[in-house]
């Protein structure tokens, strides 16, 4: 599959054509998909893929062919089949990753925790390169930092081998000139990291610094892409060029400080950082955690997201900035007021609980922590994303079993950012997810001014949303054990007063929360990215840096 990326059309007439000579073979369809479905055309990746889950196929293909289908839509048949490949294969732990992925999104919670345990026991007996998970998987059910980093380092290894090093030291001339900063992602769309990166995008110092784009993703023609790409002084595509053409642009650009936006995510091209194309890699916001070191120089985070004392888990070395490694810009965005009219499925009354999650982040003990919450609170309905009918089917099913009546659920379908924003000023209380908790669905109900409850995390991907708390002046919604959660949601819901106060402090003190000030935040990714080039610049290796605080953090009043 090199030729994925390289050349997609050379690459589909490559397959189309061994399905022409093999056409009872699984294979040559299940690659065909997954190109139509880079190149997307969407159809004709469905057709595909339902045709190769009825040819000659091995326990790995019909596994690969579930989660095809499971990413087209058709989860009821993607949970059959990659329960069929498994099952055909012996329940072979390398196909686990690939039936788990289905199964979160199905919420087959039965499966799902079957799955995780024979992980578990893999990665204990130290078989962690063999099993193959991949790390945005892995994330959403294990919160041991040590298991996730091992994870994400087997992954790049295999993935991503170390090629000949192109920058072998900082640039010549830099003193005369602005610092050269590129920005690499898959995300120049509509997408949550956009929304992210536009908020330093839009703040950088311009007098000091020049500002690469490097887009390797498809146009979605949307607005936002627009506006980010236009944000750059200089912007190349590389969404059908090799890693190493890539890496030689970037080298040739002189580029001082490279930014990888994606991690180890969906999309990623991290083959073109193991060229060393810059003399300092970072990765900053695209993924929770390691990106497997080697050539990548640092992360960027928190003293929240990984506390003092992890930093020795990880190989690459720890940017920290103050209050919250996410970068928010809201004050640059129109906050939209409420829907005139309330969606005709909530009820007129009652509290609101807000999960704008995808359930693929809903496990079990959290359905059952939400369950208990309703059950304390009669009439408050969970208002929840559109998670699909199988998993839906499932919800409903593990709602009755504790005793609390399906109805209460109520499903949100999905909408455009602005209108995501408005319906969530409708909840009472956001209710955050774990071990994989919410990211920019934190940030965006604190935008909206909806308090957002919390569990107190075990590694970066599970302390996002208690560092944007916190950065909000609301730590006291960061809780550190599953009833202690359901405790502060009903004492806030029997006591709307509370509620009704910090939503009024969320949106009048926005303008001096940390969490919300992108200027303040893109001045200390600017110092931390001056300060890994300086020490580039005087020849010593990458070490832990931590960017100082520059002012107070207002906190919320918690009336009693």
């Amino acid at each position: 599959m090199r030729l994925r990326h390289e050349n997609r059309g050379q690459a589909i007439a490559c397959a189309e054509a061994a399905h022409r000579l093999l056409p009872e073979l699984a294979r040559p369809l299940s690659m065909l998909a997954t190109l139509y479905e880079d190149s997307r055309r969407r159809q004709e990746a469905i057709t595909a893929a339902q045709r190769a889950r009825h040819a000659k196929a091995s326990p790995f293909e019909l596994v690969d062919i579930g989660r095809q289908l499971s990413r087209m839509g058709d989860n009821e048949t993607a949970l059959v089949v990659v329960k069929e490949g498994y099952d055909k294969s012996g329940q072979n732990s390398s196909l686990a990753p690939y039936a788990l992925r289905v199964a979160m999104q199905c919420a087959d919670w039965d499966f799902v925790e079957q799955l995780t345990r024979q992980l578990l026991a893999a990665h204990h007996r130290g078989e962690t390169d063999s099993v193959g998970e991949t790390p945005r998987t892995h994330a959403l059910w294990c919160d041991d930092e040590a298991i996730n980093v091992n994870v994400a380092s087997a992954f790049a290894r295999k993935a991503f081998p170390v090629r000949p090093p192109l920058a072998l030291h900082a640039h010549a001339g830099v003193a005369l000139r602005k610092l050269r900063v590129g920005y690499l992602s898959y995300d120049y769309r509509e997408h949550a990291t956009s929304l992210l990166a536009m908020g330093a995008l839009r703040h950088h110092d311009r007098d000091r610094y020049e500002l690469f784009g490097y887009c390797t993703s498809f146009d979605d023609g949307s607005a936002l892409r627009r506006d980010i790409l236009s944000r750059f002084d200089k912007v190349t595509s590389f969404a059908d060029v090799s890693d190493e053409a890539a890496a030689r642009q970037i080298f040739q650009d002189q580029i001082d400080v490279l930014i990888d936006l994606n991690g180890l995510t969906e999309g990623t091209r991290l083959g073109i950082l193991a060229w060393k194309p810059a003399p300092v890699q970072i990765s900053y916001l695209g993924f929770p955690g390691s990106s497997g070191g080697r050539f990548i120089d640092y992360v960027i985070a928190d003293a929240y997201t990984v506390p003092p004392g992890r930093e020795m888990l990880y190989p690459e070395k720890l940017i920290r900035l103050p209050d919250t490694y996410q970068i928010n810009d809201y004050l640059a965005r129109y906050l939209p007021p409420p829907p005139r009219r309330r969606p005709s499925d909530l009820p007129a009354s009652g509290a609101v609980l807000g999960v704008f999650n995808n359930v693929n982040k809903i496990s079990r003990e959290v359905w059952r922590t939400w369950m208990s919450i309703l059950d304390a609170i009669p009439g408050a309905v969970l208002w929840m994303l559109e998670p699909g009918e199988v998993a839906k089917a499932n919800l409903r099913a593990e709602a009755l079993a504790l005793g609390v009546e399906p109805a209460r659920i109520v499903y949100a379908p999905k909408c455009r950012q602005e209108q995501h924003v408005a319906r969530m000023r409708l909840c009472d209380l956001m209710l955050d997810t774990w071990p994989y908790g919410g990211h920019t669905t934190t940030s965006d109900a604190l935008f909206a001014g909806v308090p957002v409850v919390a569990l107190e995390g075990k590694n970066f991907a599970s302390r996002v949303s208690g560092g944007l708390l916190k950065a909000a002046g609301l730590g006291s919604l960061v809780l550190p054990t599953p009833s202690a959660y359901v405790q502060c949601c009903v004492d806030l819901l029997r006591h709307p007063q509370r509620l009704r106060v910090m939503k009024q402090q969320l949106l009048e003190r926005r303008h001096q929360l940390p969490v919300f000030d992108a200027i303040g935040r893109t001045r200390y990714l600017e110092a931390a990215y001056t300060a890994a080039h300086q020490r580039a610049l005087n020849g010593l290796p990458p070490e832990h840096l931590r960017v100082n605080h520059r002012r107070q953090l207002p906190q919320m009043t918690n009336p009693s």
